[in-house]
């Protein structure tokens, strides 16, 4: 969906953003920076782009008018005139420097950068790139001394493989508030977290193939739960596993999403298809999705949102049965009519 390899940075200019509630100001560079040879260009590159993870991706957003989005009208300015980029490089800063108020938001370097040779859903683009420093880390500088030894100190720097907070904004479909991706160090549900994505972006998900994968799948599991379980005289994990790996499985094996089609080939009880596809209408309309009724399949959001399906069942008696997907024909789930516990039967050829 997004290919690095080739990006090349066309223009960088570094500021300083301190905090307003604690009065830090800003520091204005005069003129971009001019990156002195390739080595600093690889690793600024390094530093710049491999926190991102490109699972999610936003667009801007404004209640009344997108032009009035601060950071959409800096950077659109950007695009269309890339003489433009100091001044609105300034913008930025002062804008970030306007949000960043809450008392844990700290001072620090803020990198805006001009990529070019970006490409994205088979476009080649140029993006703006919006990095901010925040933390330094302690590192030891050991120096050889003609017939003396080593001479060690300390030095604080920036670790280039923990970018604190930054975003990418891809040059590509303008008018509906471009492709954002973005990476925060903070945790989610931090109050701090909130002003790099919500007051100084002001951005809101992307419903591309990333969100409507990862959305999909998340119904289909609830769906097990809202309605297959609570017609089953007896579900276990197991029955419910199954259900989520059938489900995976068919977004694994599948370029689209096609909806009669899963129905047919995972949900297959037809009375359990109708209610299916009138599930689905209210779970589109309660978390205002695109009615589609089909959509490209994102196997890099297939990914993220199997890391959070894990196929292990949790007993009461502290004990832990991992699945592998190919392997829940070999496990039978029963009751004990003396000892009145459930128990699971595992069947094997040898033991490893």
């Amino acid at each position: 969906m997004i290919d690095l390899s080739g990006v090349q940075i066309r223009e960088m200019i570094i500021h300083k953003v301190g905090n307003k509630a604690r009065e830090e100001g800003v520091i204005v560079s005069r003129e971009p920076y001019e990156i002195a040879d390739d080595e600093i260009h690889k690793v600024l590159l390094k530093y710049f782009l491999a926190s991102f993870k490109f699972e999610t991706f936003y667009k801007f957003q404004h209640e009344a008018d997108l032009a009035l989005n601060e950071i959409y009208t800096y950077s659109d300015k950007i695009f269309k005139n890339s003489a433009s980029f100091h001044e609105q490089s300034v913008h930025i800063l002062r804008h970030l420097y306007e949000q960043s108020t809450h008392p844990k938001v700290k001072a620090g370097e803020l990198y805006i950068v001009h990529f070019s040779n970006i490409v994205y859903n088979n476009f080649n683009l140029d993006a703006i790139g919006i990095f901010k420093s925040e933390n330094k880390d302690v590192f030891l500088q050991v120096n050889e001394h003609a017939g003396s030894g080593f001479h060690v100190r300390s030095e604080q720097g920036i670790n280039i493989k923990k970018l604190d907070k930054g975003c990418l904004i891809l040059n590509y479909n303008a008018n509906a508030g471009y492709a954002v991706s973005i990476v925060d160090l903070v945790k989610k549900g931090n109050e701090e977290a909130a002003y790099w994505k919500e007051d100084f972006l002001k951005v809101t998900l992307l419903e591309d193939e990333n969100y409507l994968t990862d959305q999909y799948v998340r119904m289909c599991s609830n769906f097990y739960d809202d309605v297959i379980a609570p017609s089953t005289e007896q579900t276990d994990k197991k029955e419910k596993l199954m259900f989520i790996n059938e489900t995976i499985q068919y977004f694994a094996r599948n370029e689209q999403f096609v909806a009669d089609d899963f129905t047919e080939q995972v949900i297959q009880e037809p009375e359990h298809i109708q209610i299916f596809k009138a599930y689905k209408e209210s779970y589109e309309e309660m978390n205002e999705l695109p009615v589609v009724a089909e959509f490209p399949i994102s196997q890099v959001a297939l990914r993220k949102v199997k890391r959070e399906f894990k196929n292990d069942i949790q007993l009461d008696t502290d004990i832990e049965i991992k699945v592998k997907n190919e392997s829940f024909e070999y496990l039978e789930r029963g009751y004990d009519e003396e000892k009145r516990m459930h128990f699971y039967k595992v069947y094997f050829n040898n033991e490893a």
